[in-house]
Order: C-alpha cells, then structure tokens, then sequence
C-alpha cells in the first residue's frame, strides 16, 4: 500500500480481535464447573474441558468431557450445562495492542462495534470488557435475527444508516475470513483481518471471494494503514 487509506469510521469485531475468545471459553468451562459441583457433586469438569479445548475438540466437548468423567451424556442436562456456559458473567480483558488503538482511533474516527453470537452473551462480554461506553454504535447482529449473522450485509448497512458516510471510508477489523469480509468489501468497504497466533481462525486462508485488503499480526499496525478523513 503505498499511502494510508482515508476512513472516517472504524468497526472493530469483538472474539479474538479485542480479546481472546478463549478467556470466555475457560470462563465459561469455570461456571460449568462450579455449577456441577452444586448440584450434581461431580468435579473436574473444567480441567477436562480444558484439555478437549487444548487438543482442538470443538462442538461435543460437554459430552465428551462428561464421559470422560464417567457422568451421562443426558442431552437435558448438557442444555442445562450450555446455558450455564452462555449466561455467566466472564471475567474478561482486552489485548494490549486494543487498550492502545482504542485510545488512538478515539477522536480521529468515529467508531462502532459489529459481532455475530448469542445476543445475552455478547452483550455479556462487552460488559466485562469495558466497551458498552467506550463504541458508541454496537450492533449485535443476533438482535436483527439469525439470518443477519455475518457474511448476511444487514449489520454493515445498519453502521451506515448510523454514521452515514462515503462508502470507501468504512473500515471493517476482524479476524475470520470465512464470513467477515465478504459483505463490507461488496459494499465498498476497506477490511482488514487481524491474524493472532492464538485467535481460532488462525490457520484459515481464505479464497479470493473471502480475502481482506490487508493483514496484520498487531492491531498497532492499523496507525500506518489508514488516516483520518471528514465527510
């Protein structure tokens, strides 16, 4: 690139572009944890959700992690469990590279918040991370419905409504290829992934259709891609 593009407003995604999503995930074996310690006298639940989440195990952990426990699999009991996992209250920080951006995009562009996810859940999140004050425009697609989940254009256009402006002056931050970039590039957005060697998406290499404008290791390197611009 060989001048910073011109934006007048900055959208963040929020799991493993401001935090890492794996601190809600161990948040959440934690709850499950104590939860079943309650009420059915069975521990060690985290601990081996924790190794099944170590080794890659997606989807089935709760059962696997039950059986591993010697404990039934009752599919009303792991409905009970993943309820317990998406209604607790995390304890969450951001990265360090997102303290640092947020203080810089503050005042230098306007700036909103989109995210896929259960609705209680990320709103939960955006409480213990200290966002609810900090973004001024969130748009948790899961309130639109679920059909407005990412790669759906819903969200992105619902930002414009908002904080209407020159198309190209939208800037999308996220960090899976596989749904967050399509829309906002058809819409004429600039899009940038943000690829941390702990983030879920991180081996993903998308296909042409799925491919942001530019890639960065550190939210930091955002200062030397775009500049700001008044409508």
């Amino acid at each position: 690139m060989d001048s910073p593009w011109p934006v007048h407003t900055v959208v963040f995604d929020l799991d493993d572009t401001l935090f890492a999503e794996e601190q809600f995930v161990r948040s959440g074996f934690r709850a499950v944890d104590a939860w079943l310690k309650e009420k059915r006298g069975v521990a060690g639940f985290a601990q081996e959700a924790e190794r099944l989440f170590a080794i890659g195990r997606r989807g089935k952990i709760f059962d696997e992690a039950l059986l591993a426990l010697k404990q039934p699999a009752d599919p009303e009991l792991i409905v009970q469990l993943v309820r317990q996992y998406r209604d607790h209250q995390p304890t969450l920080k951001l990265f360090e590279d997102a303290y640092e951006i947020l203080e810089w995009v503050d005042g230098r562009f306007r700036l909103a918040l989109l995210a896929d996810g259960f609705h209680a859940t990320q709103a939960r999140k955006i409480e213990a991370l200290g966002l609810r004050t900090r973004i001024p425009v969130q748009i948790l697609t899961d309130a639109l419905g679920r059909e407005f989940w990412k790669p759906h254009p819903q969200g992105f256009l619902r930002i414009m409504a908002e904080l209407p402006g020159e198309q190209s002056g939208y800037l999308y931050v996220a960090d899976n290829p596989r749904k967050d970039f399509v829309a906002p590039r058809q819409l004429g957005w600039k899009t940038v992934r943000i690829r941390r060697t702990s983030g879920e998406h991180r081996d993903y290499e998308p296909g042409a259709t799925e491919a942001p404008d530019a890639e960065i290791g550190s939210l930091i390197h955002l200062k030397s891609l775009i500049r700001p611009i008044l409508d």
